[in-house]
């Protein structure tokens, strides 16, 4: 559950703010759990998720719900949200309001990055009008696990009994992000071929185990080998369905690694580096994630 610190800039006895800040969270939408019941009837119409909602050719839009609240962030995923800095002036109101600009940063463990806003003209101040908004996204990939803060920077110039003052004020949102997948690996060697007994071979075993409270489909898992390597998957083809994990379960992935004939391995502090693991999902709703570890070693010979 993210929380929210805020914190302002100005000087003692200043008005309150006359601009304020939203953020909202760009989430897939899940099912609705909902039980409707037989037939066409009044009753039955109600019973829907949604019984007021117009026609729509989409035949699941009166099933799909919107997350009731923050959510999970999870490793692997991109944290998008909105930012919305509204006037809440009324439109009687003599107070000019002018130059709006958004700026946004997240705090991760290991520092912390600048965010690009996307929207049109995002990196230009703005007039913003009493009742209305201005609006902005920012992505981010998560790849540390741990807490994480965005902060959100407002800065506007507001102009009131002829008086034009430069105002800011900044909000803190805290999440925390947890691992999507456990992934336990395991490297072990493999006799030489008959017909290049010069030449390593070696064994890559993953254990991919799911952290989240969905089901996640993985797409594909592959690896990328070091200098002097060929891989072969021992895993599923692209003609086989994708394996399902459901919350909890464990599987299994395999790779084949051999040294090319003729090419030195690349060997480091007496370890040859061998390949990274990548692995991409899909949650039941679409969202994408993507996970890549470090790179794996065998003892060198």
């Amino acid at each position: 559950m993210a929380q929210t610190r805020a914190g302002s800039v100005a000087g003692a006895g200043a008005s309150p703010h006359s601009v304020s800040l939203k953020v909202l969270r760009l989430s897939h939408p899940s099912l609705s759990p909902a039980h409707t019941l037989p037939g066409t009837d009044p009753v039955a119409k109600a019973s829907l998720p949604y019984p007021a909602a117009p026609a729509d050719a989409f035949p699941l839009s009166p099933l799909l719900a919107l997350p009731p609240a923050f959510g999970a962030a999870y490793v692997g995923t991109v944290f998008s949200c909105t930012l919305c800095a509204n006037n809440e002036l009324p439109p009687s109101s003599s107070v000019v309001i002018r130059d709006v600009q958004l700026s946004a940063e997240l705090q991760v463990p290991s520092g912390s990055i600048a965010l690009p806003l996307e929207g049109p003209d995002a990196a230009q101040e703005q007039d913003v009008q009493p009742a209305q908004t201005l609006q902005r996204i920012v992505r981010h990939e998560l790849r540390e696990d741990g807490p994480h803060v965005l902060a959100v920077t407002v800065t506007y110039q507001e102009t009131r009994d002829d008086v034009t003052n430069k105002r800011t004020f900044r909000k803190l949102y805290q999440f925390v992000a947890q691992p999507a997948l456990g992934v336990r690996t395991k490297v072990g060697d493999l006799a030489a071929k008959k017909d290049a007994p010069d030449t390593h071979r070696f064994v890559l075993e993953a254990q991919l185990e799911n952290l989240t409270e969905k089901s996640v489909v993985l797409e594909e898992v592959t690896v990328s080998t070091a200098q002097g390597l060929t891989s072969r998957s021992l895993n599923w083809n692209e003609t086989e369905d994708r394996p399902i994990l459901n919350p909890q379960d464990v599987m299994q992935v395999a790779f084949t690694l051999q040294q090319i004939q003729g090419e030195e391995l690349d060997e480091k502090n007496g370890r040859t580096i061998l390949a990274q693991l990548h692995v991409d999902w899909r949650s039941p709703m679409g969202e994408e994630g993507s996970l890549t570890t470090g790179w794996l070693a065998s003892r060198a010979k």
